[in-house]
């Protein structure tokens, strides 16, 4: 039941805003607690049959008829003069809106409010902006459009300011810290928070204070979360200092957000309703993910009878709570998530209380009119049903779950329910609608690659929630009989590999996205796109995926036919003969990986030898799956000879991204950067400064070394003059994501989003033709690090990439380096050459034949 968590994240952390303008809701009031409504409705110029048009939908909206509420309001407003008397309405036509999940008309009604209480010269008029500005801001995070909401916060909390109202800097100030929360930045959003509940207890308001207590202690689980999984990582790769460091930080956090979570669940108790239910599932959440922390990293034992106990305690309080609970959205989610905890705990006797607890949420969000709270509540019904082999049942339920999400347009949820059609379609036989399931499901995750690209929480469970859509279409495609094809694709013929690697592309565009967590990708695959693609004649392509019972091979010639070749190896089993190679490759001492790199050649490239040997390509381009992104397929043999002996070898990450222009060998003057000096944990790199005096030898143009190597100077540098080789002597690290990716310079770390920035950022100048990472490291044993130099040309904004995927710190860089550089001066060479060529030079001196010293070195991008 894990597929509506992240939908239930952005209602867990309860909303300060929601609190300022719905505790009670009365006609012709904004931003007021006490119920006044009589008072104002004699003070109102608006004729009585529109006040009572209005009263009418009050009553409605309090009973939780949010549909006829809008009606009424709908109604009255056209008939409505008086401005101030018009924003009111617009005002409760935006709750009501959002109460049945329609976002768009709510925050269309709010932006009519704000524009009328803008025109007035009226104080009261103003100070009422911030807070309506809060409401619209947290209506966009629940869209997933964070930036937006964060630049709409940031003007309601000056506002606020400027014309004193604290409960609005407080709600403000909770939803700036919701907004930061989910792109990722705990510690703005631990900021916010705090200074909400400063706030909120300056004010001892009790209902703040519990819901910025609860607020602080999310993000403190999440900040937590990412430590211990970076903490993992850096076990695998053997930094044990790192990962001491990064365990230490984690267990603070997840004891900080104990703390919070209890003083929060103290001070709601006094409050009981949806804040103390909100406070007590927050600390069983804590207690669950505090678990799955720990059985990730394999130290945990199962659940303890007294943490058991004390979910089941909770459990029961809130199951007391929620039949006094008026109906609402934030209650539909709740008995959602309830549902959805008993099955990841409870293993015996849960689904027909899961059951009951969705059939609830079902009828609340009936009542209410939320159709993407029926989507929720029906699509998990339904998964329940699959999970018990109920196809019919549970097929039923999820056809109703897409149909409720269809309506109101909520990709965010209809792709889950499609892919979940599309799981039972397969189990039941039923190929052709199966692969039509999974196609809908992939359409409809392009229509939310903001929210992926931007939300941090979804980031963390693209592995789980999106990427095994991509690979269960391919699996499904790969194994179709014709005819079955031909059900699916019947106004069409088309190849069942051309689709296969249409999805393919979709997935790698999607896995970068997701791990750069920006807009850089689309922006190259536009770049590409104007450029007009591959012109590469000449290129073999080569296309790894790898699924769970095998892995496909594809090659692509350069006439364009596809052909595929299923290595019968497991998912598992590739893993560790991927590493093992991975392992004897950085061996410099002996000779290991000798029957380890025939073994991956003759799974990986001996049933295509014959097809290659035909093609003759000039260049073969991989585009590799998973841990195959971890080892250089130029140091595969085949007995006799190294791959790097008999082709040009580059990697792209994916060919849509892949620009093909050629090289201009008359201008290749460089930007040289690096250090020699150690920069602890860094060690000194020895060879650097004859590294870089080799490359100005060869190219010309700037060098930066040691305390000159600043970002201000390189930034500097990259403005003045065109640079169409920038080359990097210093050490680099890819990670597990983007923030921990990044080049060292003199006097910081300089992300992999500051480099892209200010490759960029050169006002007219041409863009930067290749970069070279010369001393840069991947991290092993998780496959998402090798995203990042897989994609670095593509986050830094340059046409290709040279870099390294170990660490070397030898004198052997600089011969290879300086081969390198002047095999690219030849005319008519292209840059996959020119780095043959500097390996095999490598390969033919006795002193540097070991695979550790040149395979490493690895060309990304654009091959020509």
């Amino acid at each position: 039941m894990s597929h509506g968590w992240q939908f239930w994240r952005r209602f867990i952390g309860l909303s300060l805003a929601s609190l300022v303008f719905c505790i009670s809701f009365h006609p012709w009031s904004t931003g007021q607690a006490e119920p006044a409504t009589e008072i104002q409705q004699q003070q109102l110029l608006t004729p009585t049959s529109e006040k009572q048009l209005v009263s009418k939908g009050i009553a409605s909206y309090q009973i939780g008829e949010f549909s006829q509420a809008i009606n009424l309001w709908e109604q009255a407003l056209p008939q409505i003069t008086d401005e101030n008397d018009r924003a009111i309405v617009h005002n409760n036509l935006a709750l009501a809106y959002r109460q049945t999940g329609e976002l768009a008309q709510a925050i269309a009604h709010w932006e009519k409010a704000i524009q009328i209480y803008q025109a007035s010269p009226d104080a009261e008029n103003q100070k009422r902006i911030a807070g309506l500005l809060t409401e619209q801001a947290q209506a966009y995070n629940d869209l997933g459009q964070h930036p937006r909401a964060i630049t709409l916060l940031e003007s309601a909390i000056e506002l606020a300011t400027k014309y004193p109202d604290s409960l609005a800097e407080a709600a403000a100030q909770g939803a700036l810290g919701n907004a930061h929360w989910s792109l990722g930045n705990y510690d703005q959003a631990i900021s916010a928070h705090k200074q909400s509940l400063k706030i909120a207890r300056a004010l001892n308001n009790n209902s703040f204070i519990a819901t910025a207590l609860n607020n602080v202690g999310n993000v403190y689980v999440s900040r937590a979360s990412r430590s211990s999984y970076q903490a993992q990582v850096a076990e695998l790769e053997g930094d044990v200092q790192e990962a001491t460091r990064l365990t230490q930080e984690a267990l603070q956090d997840w004891t900080q957000a104990r703390l919070f979570f209890e003083q929060s669940l103290e001070t709601a108790q006094a409050l009981g309703s949806l804040t103390e239910i909100k406070a007590l599932m927050n600390l069983n959440r804590w207690v669950i993910s505090r678990h799955s922390a720990n059985v990730a990293d394999n130290s945990a034992e199962p659940l303890s009878e007294g943490d058991q106990a004390f979910l089941q305690s909770n459990w029961q309080r809130v199951r007391e709570l929620l039949p006094g609970i008026p109906d609402s959205r934030q209650k539909a989610y709740t008995l959602i998530h309830l549902a959805e905890s008993f099955q990841q705990i409870e293993s015996e006797a849960s689904t027909q209380e899961s059951i009951q607890l969705l059939t609830q949420a079902l009828t609340v969000a009936q009542k209410i009119g939320d159709a993407k709270a029926q989507s929720f509540a029906l699509g998990s019904l339904g998964q329940l049903y699959e999970s018990a082999g109920d196809y019919s049942t549970a097929m039923n339920l999820t056809r109703q779950a897409e149909f409720s999400a269809q309506q109101i347009q909520s990709s965010d949820s209809l792709y889950r329910w499609q892919w979940q059609a599309g799981r039972m379609l397969k189990a039941r036989g039923n190929i052709a609608s199966a692969i039509s399931a999974y196609e809908g499901a992939i359409a409809t995750l392009q229509n939310i690659r903001g929210d992926l690209v931007t939300n941090k929480e979804l980031q963390l469970d693209f592995r789980e929630q999106v990427e095994p859509i991509y690979r269960e279409l391919i699996d499904l495609l790969l194994n179709a009989s014709s005819s079955d094809l031909s059900e699916v694709n019947s106004q069409e013929t088309v190849s069942p590999l051309k689709e296969v690697i249409d999805i393919v592309e979709l997935l790698k565009l999607a896995e970068l996205e997701n791990f750069f967590g920006d807009e850089c990708v689309q922006v190259a695959k536009d770049k590409a796109q104007n450029e007009q693609g591959l012109a590469d004649a000449n290129a073999a392509v080569i296309y790894s995926i790898i699924l769970n019972d095998r892995t496909e091979m594809i090659l692509r010639s350069p006439d364009g036919s596809l052909k595929n070749y299923p290595i019968p190896i497991s998912k598992e089993d590739m893993e560790v003969e991927i590493e093992q190679l991975r392992y004897f490759l950085e061996l410099r001492t002996t000779e290991q990986y000798i029957p380890q790199a025939k073994e991956i050649y003759n799974r990986l490239i001996r049933p295509m030898e014959a097809d290659l040997a035909v093609m003759q390509p000039k260049t073969l381009v991989f585009i590799n799956d998973g841990v195959l992104r971890q080892i250089p397929m130029s140091a595969l043999h085949d007995g006799q000879n190294f791959l790097i002996e008999k082709y040009p070898i580059a990697i792209t990450p994916s060919l849509s991204l892949t620009t093909s222009q050629p090289l201009d060998h008359n201008q290749l003057r460089a930007l040289s950067l690096g250090l020699t000096i150690a920069k602890p944990p860094f060690a000194p790199l020895t060879n650097v400064e004859a590294e870089l005096n080799v490359v100005e030898e060869i190219l010309g143009g700037t060098e930066l070394i040691n305390q000159e190597f600043t970002f201000s100077n390189l930034q500097d540098k990259l403005r003045r003059k065109n640079f169409p080789v920038v080359h990097m002597a210093t050490h680099g690290k890819f990670g597990v994501d983007s923030q921990s990716t990044f080049i060292l310079g003199y006097d910081q770390q300089i992300s992999i989003e500051e480099l892209d920035n200010l490759l960029r950022s050169r006002g007219r100048r041409e863009a930067v033709k290749l970069l070279t990472l010369s001393a840069c490291q991947t991290a092993t044993g998780n496959n998402r690090s090798a995203l990042g130099i897989a994609g670095v040309a593509v986050r830094a904004g340059v046409e290709s990439a040279v870099a390294t995927l170990w660490y070397i710190n030898d004198e052997a860089t600089v011969p290879l380096i300086a081969e390198f550089y002047s095999q690219l001066r030849q005319p008519d060479i292209t840059r996959a050459e020119a780095l043959r060529q500097a390996q095999l030079k490598m390969i033919s001196n006795v002193n540097y034949n070991h695979p550790a010293v040149w395979s490493p070195f690895i060309l990304i991008g654009n091959w020509s």
